[in-house]
């Protein structure tokens, strides 16, 4: 736990004082690239050798598929209402 926020920290510290240049944060990009694919490699692997998320796939799939519709429907109707309130023009 520390690792990750020293990191996180460390990052922001160079990100901060240091004005990185458009080659600096081409590489930043490609590094940022590897490690989120490298992350989904490692979270595949241990999905896959869990029978129990194997075995419940469908019903994962459901939630999610569930989950992302109504919290979408909800933002959608949210910033409609909130947009309407503060954007309709006074008199």
């Amino acid at each position: 736990m520390w690792l990750i926020l020293v990191s996180l920290f460390v990052g922001i510290f160079i990100g901060y004082f240091f004005n990185l240049n458009d080659k600096h944060k081409s590489y930043n990009s490609r590094i940022q690239q590897i490690g989120v694919i490298f992350l989904l490699f490692c979270m595949g692997i241990s999905a896959g050798g869990n029978k129990a998320i194997i075995r419940n796939l469908k019903n994962i799939g459901k939630i999610s598929l569930t989950f992302a519709l109504l919290t979408s429907l909800f933002s959608i109707i949210l910033v409609f209402f909130v947009t309407s309130y503060f954007m309709k023009e006074r008199d």
